[in-house]
């Protein structure tokens, strides 16, 4: 039975994705399956999927649009029904460096969550996440080392308080502890909420830069789509056990505003952008919609 379960979810980037396998692929530790999903892309990801799938791998195309967290949920407990020590969780447009695993398996304290450093795939010395800090009355992070150069700044492994889901690597007692993805979110914050969930469980979270990735960034998603899955998915995981009347009060404030904000681009003739989905993840809060975002 392989060791790792390496979860790729595709959504219409079978380019990206094809790019990620093959960095796979060249991994110096061998013991792993990779367990591949398409998202129901509307495009031929799974036909041009099917012609680079490495030998050790899961293929399981979903015929509906599932989102982010169910598809790689999926993944995680096709993982661990096959015997498998750890779940790492990959973004598809990312390239590993070929003892990226290796490392991180190595490096990784027993009962620890970790990720490896993630630089940009252009410029590849510029950081895009060297460790996270989360702010939980807030559900606001901060990426370390942002656009910053690669450097001896960010060459020493330490703890932090959020892991980016670009990058995950679970141990299996964690994962049976905490649990999975909160698929009410659909997509975006799920590792934010994830990571408090950790944190209440006592789960350390490692950064560990001798490992190394590169991603493309933006790839699944922007613009209107990712600001209002963020407004939205933000305002749910501070209003998390707290009253309807309460989640209304916290909505009150970022309604009016992108409410306001989207007005005033309707006014100068604009198209709807980020403003509409600030204005929108709003609304269907207050609405109390949540999962895929409903036209």
């Amino acid at each position: 039975m392989p060791k790792v379960g390496i979860v790729i979810s595709n959504y219409n980037g079978w380019q990206d994705t094809v790019q990620c396998l093959q960095s796979l692929e060249k991994q110096t530790f061998r013991d792993f399956e990779i367990i591949l999903l398409d998202d129901a892309s509307p495009n031929d990801s799974v036909a041009r999927l099917r012609e680079h799938l490495p030998p050790n791998t899961v293929f399981l195309p979903q015929e509906q649009n599932l989102g982010f967290a169910a598809v790689n949920n999926i993944g995680m407990r096709r993982a661990l029904a096959d015997g498998c020590e750890w779940a790492l969780l990959l973004n598809n447009d990312t390239v590993a460096a070929p003892d990226f695993l290796e490392t991180l398996l190595r490096q990784t304290p027993e009962g620890a969550v970790s990720c490896p450093k993630m630089l940009f795939l252009d410029p590849p010395d510029e950081i895009w996440f060297a460790g996270g800090e989360l702010d939980r009355a807030t559900g606001k992070v901060q990426h370390l080392g942002g656009h910053q150069k690669d450097g001896p700044a960010f060459a020493q492994a330490k703890q932090v308080n959020f892991i980016t889901f670009c990058c995950v690597l679970l141990p299996r007692s964690v994962i049976e502890r905490v649990g999975y993805l909160d698929e009410t979110l659909f997509m975006y914050c799920e590792d934010v909420d994830y990571c408090m969930r950790l944190g209440d469980a006592g789960v350390p979270l490692w950064f560990l830069p001798d490992a190394r990735i590169w991603h493309k960034a933006g790839g699944s998603a922007g613009g209107m789509l990712s600001v209002y899955y963020i407004t939205r998915n933000t305002l749910y995981l501070t209003c998390k056990g707290k009253s309807r009347a309460y989640a209304r009060l916290k909505a009150a404030g970022p309604l009016a505003a992108g409410a306001a904000r989207y007005a005033l681009t309707r006014l100068l003739g604009r198209r709807k952008g980020r403003s509409y989905g600030a204005f929108r993840g709003a609304l269907d809060f207050w609405r109390g919609r949540m999962g895929r975002m409903q036209s």
